[in-house]
């Protein structure tokens, strides 16, 4: 068969009824960014360290935030407020000392001079933990409901870390368990 160069019937044009998919993805995008960006600024995805916490007191209100601070060793109490367990303690940064009502388990390595995060939201009123009587002492608290205790990865073994190590080979040798 030849082809002929005469003038053909022109080819069916696409279905118009697809125009709208470019649109669709476009509303999707759109609606992504929309959510990114309200994720963004909603969320707590940066902490006050105390001495701005206390700061913005009067702006964060009792709006939930995230606080970071130094537990003062000497002022950690186990307690109740009311029938619930609570650990009460006071954290510091800047100089600033901020009273804390913890709920729920601290973190497990929570102890004295270690940093944690904290959320939770300012209370003003007394903590009414019995044994705490707070080193801030200014009518606020802060109540907090979840604990997380910052570290860095430095790992410094200390100078016994030698001896310990040969200790540890001589009782695997030796079948010793004492050691």
């Amino acid at each position: 068969m030849t082809e002929t160069l005469a003038p053909q019937a022109p080819r069916p044009g696409r279905a118009r009824g697809r125009r709208w998919i470019p649109a669709a993805i476009a509303g999707v995008v759109a609606l992504l960014i929309v959510v990114l960006v309200w994720n963004l600024f909603t969320g707590t995805l940066f902490f006050y360290n105390a001495d701005e916490a206390i700061e913005r007191r009067g702006e964060l209100g009792d709006d939930r935030f995230t606080l970071q601070g130094t537990p003062v060793g000497c002022s950690i109490v186990e307690g109740s407020q009311g029938d619930e367990p609570v650990t009460a303690f006071t954290v510091s940064f800047g100089g600033a000392l901020v009273d804390v009502v913890h709920r729920g388990e601290p973190a497990e390595l929570f102890e004295g001079g270690t940093p944690v995060v904290l959320d939770g939201n300012w209370v003003n009123d007394a903590p009414g933990v019995v044994g705490f009587d707070g080193l801030a002492d200014d009518g606020w608290y802060y109540s907090s409901d979840r604990m997380r205790v910052k570290h860095d990865n430095d790992y410094i073994n200390d100078e016994e870390y030698e001896d310990r190590l040969e200790q540890a080979a001589d009782a695997a040798a030796s079948g010793d368990c004492a050691a």
